[in-house]
């Protein structure tokens, strides 16, 4: 296991000395202290490195050099150009912040890997703007790895910010103190999943772009499906009807389009220049790193199918799921993983009576026609019997043909 140090990289810098649970380290700038107490206390480690695009990249190799000549590897060490907003060193910058943060949410994305079970975040230094973005990038990561990690949850790692408080200002003596930071997993609907994020000014290939992101819309419209299934206890929808082939394409499409690479593609394609003013004619309508927490959720969303995926029978291009599975189902993933108590119920309820009805070797028979499918298919966890085909030999049920049209829509409606 090993840590991640991610720090910003400031204009200039002075030798302090720091002192970090009582011992006393001097270096030029926290992540040098950092680095030199992990190192004594014989801690992996990892560092990025995040410059303003308004700091020469000299400030960045002299942080380097000094990491370096401490014996780090130069493997363990990254770098990543950020861009900014404002004025700074005679030029102006136009981004939109959540560009910025992007930035920094994909970078901690692209050099974070299960093996790390620390990230720390160090702005003790920096513009008071970056340092806000900073933390709300990291929030939006803590978010998705949570979502990613939903069914290992203890490979999520801790989070901590640096708190630098001056001891003796004269002595240039400062603590560095490591806080502790979270933020709440939430279960809820992508609001706009029917609006992309990137919003191209006067750009002539526009049309072409929007095109390309297309499947965003559509990718966000599964992870409210899945959502509303999970919420609701639609087990056999979940496991037979959502489309997971094409699941998994639109998951390795965002690898590729939504990546830190495409990002900096964009930033340099859109970026214009005229009398020190560097503006980026494009914005974003919310954060990809919005984004990122579904998709990741849909990642954990597509192991727990591939997880049950072997326990679904398929025959007479019908896809048979047993009682005993859906009941595991029912307490593993909506109970315990997703804590969803009431739903729990309602599911166990529904298959108590195929289990009752299986037992005596009958089929589960309402009397009279449904008076409304939508509010018996949300009434029963998607178990209403004009839908499904039994079989009390097998103890298991699967969707009949005409149903699947149906459950399709049903599943849409609620979005």
């Amino acid at each position: 296991m090993s840590k991640l140090i991610v720090s910003l990289v400031p204009k200039g810098g002075e030798e302090y000395k720091y002192v970090i649970e009582n011992s006393e380290y001097r270096g030029y700038s926290t992540t040098e202290a950092l680095s030199k107490y992990f190192l004594e206390s014989n801690i992996d480690f990892k560092i990025l490195l995040l410059r303003p695009e308004s700091i020469n990249q000299i400030e960045e190799l002299k942080i380097i050099e000094k990491i370096r000549s401490l014996g780090i590897l130069k493997k363990n060490i990254s770098s990543q150009e950020i861009p900014i907003t404002g004025s700074y060193e005679g030029k102006r910058y136009i981004t939109d912040p959540k560009i910025i943060s992007d930035f920094i949410f994909l970078s901690l994305k692209d050099n974070y890997s299960d093996e790390i079970d620390e990230i720390i975040l160090d702005v003790s230094r920096g513009l008071n703007f970056l340092v806000l973005v900073a933390v709300e990038a990291l929030r939006r990561f803590i978010v998705a790895t949570k979502a990613r990690h939903i069914l290992n949850q203890e490979k999520i790692p801790k989070f901590f910010y640096v708190y630098l408080t001056p001891i003796n200002e004269k002595e240039r003596i400062n603590e560095i103190i490591l806080e502790k930071m979270d933020s709440p997993f939430f279960l809820d609907y992508f609001k706009n999943y029917d609006k992309l994020p990137f919003n191209f000014k006067d750009i002539n290939e526009k049309e072409e772009l929007y095109s390309e992101f297309n499947f965003i819309k559509k990718l966000l419209s599964i992870v409210n499906t899945c959502i509303y299934s999970i919420k609701r206890g639609f087990i056999l929808a979940f496991l037979t009807i959502l489309p997971w082939k094409d699941i998994k394409l639109f998951l390795e499409e965002a690898e590729e389009k939504l990546s830190l690479n495409k990002l900096k593609e964009l930033n340099i394609k859109f970026s214009e220049e005229k009398s020190n003013i560097i503006e980026r004619k494009y914005n974003l309508h919310y954060p990809l790193g919005n984004l990122w927490i579904y998709i990741f959720l849909l990642f954990s969303f597509y192991e727990i199918y591939l997880k049950y995926k072997d326990k679904i029978r398929e025959e007479d291009n019908l896809k048979w799921v047993s009682i005993e599975t859906l009941r595991k189902f029912n307490e593993e993933i909506i109970n315990k993983t997703f804590k969803e108590p009431g739903t729990e119920i309602i599911v166990s309820r529904e298959l108590t009576n195929f289990e009752l009805k299986f037992k005596k070797g009958e089929k589960l028979v309402v009397e009279g026609k449904p008076s409304d499918i939508k509010r018996n298919f949300n009434a029963h966890a998607g178990l209403i019997v004009s839908f499904l085909e039994q079989n009390p030999k097998n103890y298991a049920i699967a969707y009949n043909y005409q149903s699947y049209k149906n459950i399709n829509n049903l599943l849409k409606e609620w979005f």
